[in-house]
């Protein structure tokens, strides 16, 4: 890749060093209603948010690994989010991104994907909705060690050819729902995806543990999507949400 060098990667750390797992349950959108009935939610307890994504129309960023997102989740400050996300031995690490600790993320039985996220949590409450807007460049949502970081994997990206995949207006429930047969405590959101011609509602039903062992997550992993099908919310499909979105906005909305 032309530009500045890139340090000398490490492997993907082995899925036992992982510090935290996350299962999901993305649910096919002709049963997201009948989910919402069994999951019994209530919709005065649930938090509205905007979320948008961002990469270059071809696709760069996703090329290497790298997902941009923005929240702005109720009344508080906005998050922005650098996130790697890889399937083990897909990818190596940098210095700086092997000293973020990863996680496990989970969209089926069959293995987790790792992800390292460095975000901020300190966004003014409208400068989501700005950039989406297009009043407020890209780049006004990430701090210098957020750039730096997408550097090292991009050293030649131009901020200005970014897009916005959305925004994507949500509410969610936090740790406000349990599936039989599952320990920890579930989060559900319910993401609306618009445009002109087009609507999409995705419904993603996640927990999260601190699995000891790659046995012990994998044996979790089983045990989330054995509960969540026994509550009828069916099989996993092993796609994200955030793969869903960057499809559903094909082309992306332009943004300064």
């Amino acid at each position: 890749m032309p530009g500045a060098e890139v340090p000398k990667p490490a492997p993907v750390q082995a899925a036992a060093a992982s510090r935290k797992a996350e299962f999901k349950l993305l649910v096919p959108a002709a049963d997201t209603a009948r989910a919402l009935q069994v999951l019994k939610l209530d919709p005065q307890r649930a938090v509205t948010a905007i979320i948008c994504y961002f990469d270059t129309p071809d696709g760069v960023l996703d090329a290497q690994h790298l997902i941009l997102r923005a929240r702005q989740q109720g009344e508080g400050n906005g998050e922005s989010t650098v996130k790697l996300r890889a399937a083990e031995g897909r990818t190596a690490l940098s210095d700086a991104e092997r000293a973020i600790p990863s996680e496990q993320d989970w969209v089926d039985e069959t293995g987790a994907t790792f992800s390292r996220s460095l975000d901020n949590a300190s966004l003014a409450k409208d400068l989501v909705s700005k950039v989406a807007a297009g009043q407020v460049p890209v780049v006004e949502l990430f701090t210098a060690a957020q750039r730096q970081l997408i550097t090292v994997r991009v050293p030649d990206l131009k901020w200005e050819r970014l897009h916005c995949f959305g925004p994507v207006k949500a509410e969610i429930w936090g740790q406000q729902a349990q599936l039989p047969g599952f320990p920890s405590a579930a989060t559900i959101e319910l993401w609306h995806l618009q445009k002109p011609d087009q609507k999409l509602d995705l419904l993603e039903i996640s927990a999260k543990a601190k699995p000891k062992s790659a046995p012990q997550a994998q044996a979790l992993a089983k045990q989330f999507y054995a509960a969540a099908k026994a509550a009828g919310l069916g099989d996993p499909a092993g796609q994200t949400k955030t793969r869903t979105v960057v499809d559903f906005f094909q082309p992306p909305v332009r943004v300064p």
